[in-house]
C-alpha cells in the first residue's frame, strides 16, 4: 500500500441540501455530503477534501443563491474544480429552469471564476445529468500537468484529483508497459494514461463525447499521433489484439462481461488494470483467472482518511 499523507486534492462535489421547499433566502441552505450507505444528506459548511479556493468559491455562490432567492426545490448539485495553480471552474445543477431567469450573467462574471454555467438537469435522473446549457461565462476547461505532460478536461469530465499520487501510479504503470509493443487504453478518458506512459502511437478508447474532444485537443497540443476512437469499450472490441498491452481503468462498475470475453479470446500477454472499486476489480480478475495470473498489485492512498482506496493489478498471461 502505497500512503499518501498529503491532504491535496482540486476537485470536490457538493449536493445541495435542503429541509423544506422554501426560499433558500429563508434558512440556512449549506452544501451537504451524501450519508454513507443511504440516501440522506449531512449539511457541511466546508470540507477539508478540497483546496481552500473551491471552499470560497462555494461560499460565494451560495450567497448569490441565497441573494437571488432561489427555490431549494429547484437546485440539484453544485460541482466545483480547481486547477493545481487555483483556476477554479463551477457548475449549478438545477431542476427548473426558472432559475435562469433568477440568475443574471452579470451576477455570475462578479464572482470571479474561470468558468461558470448554469445547467439544467433531468430532474428524473439521480445523476447530475447535462440536459440543457442554460447559461455559460467564461471557460469550464481547466489544465494541468501530469508527469510533465499538459491536459485540458471539462469542468463535468473524469479527471484525477489526486494528482501527484496518479503521477506515482503511472510511474509504477509504467514499468509493466511492455517494450516494442502497442498500447491499447479502454476507458481512456481525457487521454492521461495513454498519452503519458502509452507509448509512440497507442490507441485510446472512450465513450464520453467531452472526454473525446478534449483527448483531441490535447493530443493536437502535443503534436502527437495516437489512435482515437469514440466508443464504449464493449463495442470496440476489435482493438483488443493478442499483440498488444492493454490498459483498462473501467469506471466504479468495473469492466463490461463483453470486454471481459473479449480479453479471454484474444488472450493479450499482458494487462495493466487500474480501479477505483476493488470489489468489482475482484470479480473482474477472477473471471479471467482462467487465462491470467497476478503478477503484481499495488494499493494506492487517493483519499486519505477516507475508505477509498484505487488499486492497481498487472495480469500476465499464463
Amino acid at each position: 500500500m502505497n500512503p499518501r499523507r498529503e491532504r491535496l486534492w482540486h476537485g470536490s462535489l457538493f449536493d445541495w441540501w435542503s429541509g423544506d421547499q422554501g426560499r433558500s433566502s429563508g434558512y440556512k441552505f449549506p452544501r451537504a455530503f451524501f450519508r454513507r450507505g443511504g440516501h440522506g444528506k449531512i449539511p457541511v459548511t466546508g470540507t477539508s477534501l478540497a483546496l481552500p479556493v473551491i471552499n470560497e468559491a462555494a461560499r460565494k455562490l451560495l450567497a448569490l443563491l441565497r441573494s437571488a432567492e432561489v427555490a431549494g426545490r429547484s437546485l440539484k448539485t453544485l460541482l466545483i474544480r480547481a486547477s493545481q495553480q487555483g483556476k477554479v471552474s463551477a457548475q449549478i445543477y438545477v431542476k427548473e429552469k426558472v432559475v435562469a431567469q433568477q440568475i443574471s450573467r452579470h451576477a455570475l462574471e462578479a464572482l470571479g471564476l474561470a468558468g461558470i454555467e448554469l445547467i439544467y438537469s433531468d430532474p428524473h435522473s439521480p445523476a447530475s445529468v447535462v440536459s440543457e446549457r442554460l447559461m455559460s461565462v467564461g471557460s469550464g476547461t481547466l489544465t494541468d500537468e501530469i508527469l510533465g505532460i499538459p491536459f485540458h478536461y471539462a469542468t463535468e469530465g473524469f479527471f484525477q484529483i489526486n494528482l501527484p499520487v496518479y503521477e506515482m501510479v503511472l510511474r509504477d504503470m509504467q514499468i509493466f508497459v511492455l517494450a516494442d509493443r502497442p498500447v491499447i487504453d479502454l476507458y481512456s478518458g481525457v487521454g492521461s494514461i495513454g498519452l503519458t506512459i502509452g507509448g509512440k502511437n497507442p490507441t485510446l478508447v472512450e465513450i464520453s463525447g467531452s472526454a473525446v474532444a478534449e483527448m483531441r485537443r490535447n493530443l493536437r497540443a502535443l503534436g502527437r499521433h495516437a489512435n482515437i476512437v469514440h466508443a464504449s469499450s464493449e463495442s470496440a472490441l476489435e482493438y483488443i489484439n493478442s499483440n498488444a498491452t492493454i490498459i483498462v481503468d473501467p469506471p466504479r462498475a468495473g469492466l463490461h462481461e463483453k470486454v471481459i470475453q473479449e480479453l479471454l479470446i484474444k488472450a493479450p500477454e499482458r494487462i495493466i488494470y487500474l480501479s477505483c472499486n476493488p470489489v468489482t476489480q475482484a470479480r473482474d480478475v477472477m473471471m479471467l483467472s482462467e487465462t491470467y495470473g497476478i503478477r503484481e498489485h499495488i494499493g494506492y492512498n487517493f483519499f486519505p482518511r477516507t475508505p477509498h482506496i484505487e488499486h492497481l493489478v498487472i495480469l500476465d498471461r499464463k
